[in-house]
């Protein structure tokens, strides 16, 4: 397992009450994966941890379902222990929205991972559990997986080639860094109500103006547009977290300095 920045980790414990969690029997699923394997070292000597690639059976107070794996026997299992479940969603129930979009918007994916998300969390309202669902936009940190823009990116940078920009290079996107997330998720828990919360930065940024962000921290590196057959991504994906600013929560770590961070 990666091991993360000790001073975000160290936040995140702090600003998200992890003491709160000295104790309990958690469950984490998809827990080699970027968001899992982040909150995995944050709940590390707190809690009684159990941590797994796909959903394993047991006795649970909270569980984390963070793996790309049919949400049933999550609920079926949380319902005979009375668990909490944690359910990591994403903006794509939306389809695509072109503008800020918060929790009341139409649901209307225009995707087969959006319409899995959808019929995830449609499951999950009616089961009768104390849940929370974060529709998590874009995010980014050290670990991350690199078929992603800015990982593409920095990974660039890191390898001294050009950064390669498909398409127009302006659909507009957003990107939380992980701690900030982290902390959102964990006091979504504390303070929040059963429900979906939108989770992300809505401070927006084009593709292109990432890339010339991302150059900018090693005083320029060359961008090149590559010209070749490619589908367009849905060209605005922005979040409204009013539901989350409810509760006190907004974004503290700006995008310097999460491409700071996955640069080093």
């Amino acid at each position: 397992m990666n091991s993360y920045p000790k001073c975000d980790i160290d936040f995140v414990r702090e600003h998200g009450n992890a003491w709160l969690w000295t104790g309990e029997r958690v469950l984490i699923t998809g827990a080699t994966g970027f968001i899992g394997s982040w909150l995995a070292q944050v709940f590390d000597h707190q809690c009684e941890l159990t941590l797994s690639r796909d959903f394993v059976d047991g006795e649970y107070d909270t569980i984390f379902h963070f793996a790309p794996t049919p949400i049933e026997p999550v609920i079926e299992c949380a319902q005979l222990c009375k668990a909490q479940v944690i359910y990591t969603s994403s903006g794509a129930v939306y389809g695509g929205v072109p503008q800020q979009v918060n929790e009341d918007a139409p649901i209307i994916p225009k995707t087969e991972y959006g319409r899995e998300k959808a019929r995830s969390e449609a499951l999950l309202a009616k089961s009768g559990l104390d849940y929370r669902i974060l529709r998590i936009f874009a995010t980014a940190g050290p670990g991350m997986r690199d078929y992603f823009a800015i990982t593409a990116f920095v990974n660039a940078v890191k390898a001294g080639k050009p950064m390669e920009i498909y398409g127009t290079g302006k659909t507009v996107r957003s990107y939380l860094y992980i701690a900030d997330l982290l902390v959102w998720m964990l006091r979504i828990i504390g303070f929040g109500r059963p429900g979906a919360y939108n989770v992300g930065s809505e401070i927006p940024i084009t593709i292109e103006e990432l890339a010339e962000r991302v150059g900018d921290y090693v005083h320029g590196h060359p961008i090149k547009h590559v010209q070749r057959y490619f589908v367009e991504p849905a060209p605005y994906y922005l979040p409204d977290c009013g539901r989350a600013h409810e509760i006190g929560l907004h974004q503290h770590f700006d995008l310097d300095y999460c491409i700071k961070r996955m640069i080093e």
